[in-house]
């Protein structure tokens, strides 16, 4: 049997490639050396913490179902906040 994951949303997807390939968040949580929640906060997107992307992906999970990795750790930029504020 075929998984085609196309039709669907990526977290969807992401889910139903988890359960089809039997990986368990717990189990690669401490695989990766994180919380669980860490990792279900990757999978829905919530975090896109980069080491921890590439630590899934290593593990054998397709980046395509992975959100983007996020900027990294620090203050954001000053042209980052500027095009939140009103001024």
């Amino acid at each position: 049997m075929q998984l085609d994951l196309r039709q669907v949303d990526r977290v969807t997807a992401l889910m139903a490639w988890l359960t089809y390939h039997k990986v368990e968040r717990r189990a690669l949580a401490a695989k990766i050396g994180v919380q669980p929640s860490a990792i279900t906060r990757i999978i829905r997107g919530v975090r896109s913490t980069q080491w921890i992307i590439e630590a899934m992906v290593r593990e054998g999970i397709p980046r395509e179902l992975l959100p983007e990795p996020g900027p990294g750790p620090g203050r954001p930029r000053r042209e980052e906040l500027d095009e939140f504020t009103d001024s």
